[in-house]
């Protein structure tokens, strides 16, 4: 008999599905849903607007595998301009979910050596919540060094891994540095 797959209500501005009859299916049972969230907060100050994509549970020996690939736009501060732009993102989830009790007769289950140290729980209604792994893949697909893009009104970087380049701006300040013994210029000081 083939594994079992179809397409499950979708969630817009939820982020938790009951998996109660996902976790009694056959082993390779999968649903799929759409996720559509408005607003999802990744941080006190940062905030995902229009997060949408694809969700889909797979039933594994003891756990439930969630895979997604989500898309949307953070409000972030460019760091030429200081001025706010739209970040859009792409994240690419896989991450593993852990029953804490049996569907079946209601009692609490074991961790199992076979199931990872870093597998996420299912609560005790059933319910999966994908909110926490997808906050933290949405936050590592964003830049590091957030930037408007080419046509920022801001300063123009300079990158430069020679550790003797100066910057011209600067230049001025190479007399402070002295001779290469380390010792500063003398101007009368005393």
């Amino acid at each position: 008999m083939a594994p079992d797959h179809f397409r499950g209500q979708d969630l817009v501005n939820e982020t938790r599905v009951n998996v109660a009859g996902l976790l009694q299916a056959q082993f390779g049972s999968s649903r799929t849903y759409a996720l559509c969230l408005d607003v999802f907060r990744l941080d006190s100050d940062l905030i995902a607007k229009g997060v949408a994509g694809d969700v889909k549970l797979t039933r594994l020996r003891e756990q439930i595998l969630v895979d997604a690939e989500v898309s949307g736009t953070v409000t972030l501060e460019c760091v030429r301009c200081l001025q706010p732009y739209e970040q859009p993102f792409l994240a690419i989830l896989s991450e593993e979910f852990q029953p804490t009790v049996d569907v079946r007769n209601g009692a609490e289950i074991a961790p199992s050596d076979e199931v990872s140290e870093d597998a996420f729980s299912i609560d005790d209604n059933h319910e999966l919540d994908i909110a926490e792994p997808l906050r933290q893949h949405v936050v590592l697909a964003l830049p590091m060094r957030a930037d408007c893009g080419p046509d920022c009104p801001g300063p123009d970087v300079t990158e430069s891994f020679d550790p003797d380049a100066v910057d011209d701006r600067f230049a001025a300040l190479t007399r402070l540095l002295g001779d290469e013994d380390g010792k500063s210029e003398s101007r009368g000081v005393g």
